[in-house]
């Protein structure tokens, strides 16, 4: 599950409430004892504690305390090649995420979750399988980010054409032969084996998407992206019908060998052209829904429509706030001591979600000044 799903489940789930206490700090992969990163921990936790106790002065420490204590007992802090960490304890339950955005380290004591972070680390991590086809075997890795694994194939799929299919020569006798003119002979010939080769390859690519349909595209939804040469990339798209086959980005060549660092180098670019597509995808959204009275930017008119379930997709300003709360009647707060202490466009991010609806968290373009947010509305306004 990504974390945007992780997170949709968690703030729809009616029994979660704060306070929430979240600690954001960045890691250091390259430091085998951690004792920076511990040294670290152990500051914001007391830095949490004393800010917790004055914001919240009636509500017990001790239930966050544990569970901090048992996030430091672990072996490690660290996974893979993340660089920053984020934790949200609530009374009840405790949520850890490694993460890729370089985050410095933070507090924050809140009655509700505090996302924005996660969510622009999550954004544009787009998982997906992906397909290794050549014309006489396949191979799938699974991607996350820059993780590549490869999956464990059973042994019935049909990763190899050969054991697939056989090895049989059809109409390995077809050679026409006619008379010519002044009585020469003229062969009009077809290759044999060469026909018989554009059959079995056909057969092959569709029995290899019929495997990725029935064992991809049914059970997981997961996207495929095809690694091919030109020519098998064409072949291959004449045939599926898997329904998960991504059209772009595709990467059109087959290196020698698929070492750890040559699948890696692959993954980052097409992480690259994924985002550059998502962004483009959003882009266009907005423009539709402007075109078409469907959207906002402005903050009091994008918290009642938050809270009214009317919000498809929001876009947060990075590192932009707004003075105000969402309580968890859904009453939108904007004058109270607490509430102008309070980041309301996180409030909104989380209505939205907990709504079923889609949180992005982008940069300065495509924002006016005093611009924090755009809304993407469910409906027409008026």
């Amino acid at each position: 599950m990504s974390l945007r799903d992780d997170l949709q489940a968690l703030v729809q789930d009616v029994g979660v409430h704060g306070p929430f206490v979240s600690l954001f700090m960045p890691v250091h992969p390259e430091d085998v004892t951690m004792e920076k990163d511990r040294a670290q921990f152990k500051s914001l936790v007391s830095q949490a504690q004393t800010e917790f106790g004055e914001r919240f002065p009636d509500a017990e420490w001790r239930p966050y305390g544990e569970k901090f204590a048992l996030i430091l007992a672990e072996r490690q802090l660290i996974s893979g090649t993340n660089t920053s960490m984020a934790i949200i304890a609530g009374p009840d339950r405790v949520y850890q995420y490694f993460m890729r955005l370089p985050l410095n380290p933070e507090v924050k004591i809140t009655e509700n979750l505090y996302v924005l972070p996660i969510i622009e680390n999550d954004q544009y991590n787009i998982n997906y399988d992906l397909l290794a086809l050549e014309k006489e075997s396949f191979r799938v890795f699974s991607v996350h980010g820059h993780d590549v694994t490869e999956v464990d194939l059973p042994d019935k799929a049909p990763t190899k054409r050969s054991a697939a299919i056989g090895t049989e020569l059809k109409n390995g006798s077809d050679l026409q032969r006619s008379s010519g003119t002044k009585g020469s002979s003229v062969f009009h010939g077809r290759d044999p084996k060469e026909e018989a080769d554009r059959a079995d390859e056909e057969r092959y690519f569709k029995m290899v998407d019929d495997w990725v349909r029935a064992n991809i595209s049914v059970p997981t939804h997961a996207r495929v992206i095809l690694m091919a040469v030109d020519e098998v990339q064409g072949e291959y798209r004449k045939i599926s019908k898997s329904g998960v086959l991504m059209d772009q980005p595709r990467v059109a060549k087959m290196p020698p060998k698929l070492t750890k660092d040559v699948l890696h180098d692959i993954a980052v670019d097409l992480e690259q052209e994924l985002r550059t597509m998502a962004k483009g995808q959003l882009q266009k959204a907005l423009d539709d829904a402007r075109s078409g009275n469907r959207y906002s930017s402005a903050t009091p008119d994008i918290a009642r429509a938050a809270v009214e379930g009317r919000i498809d997709t929001l876009v947060v300003k990075r590192g932009a706030s707004a003075h105000g709360a969402i309580g968890f009647d859904h009453t939108v707060d904007r004058e109270s001591k607490e509430a102008r202490a309070n980041n309301l466009l996180n409030d909104i991010a989380v209505v939205v979600l907990g709504y079923g609806g889609h949180v992005f968290v982008q940069g300065d373009d495509g924002f006016k000044d005093k611009e924090v947010a755009h809304a993407i509305l469910r409906g027409r306004i008026g």
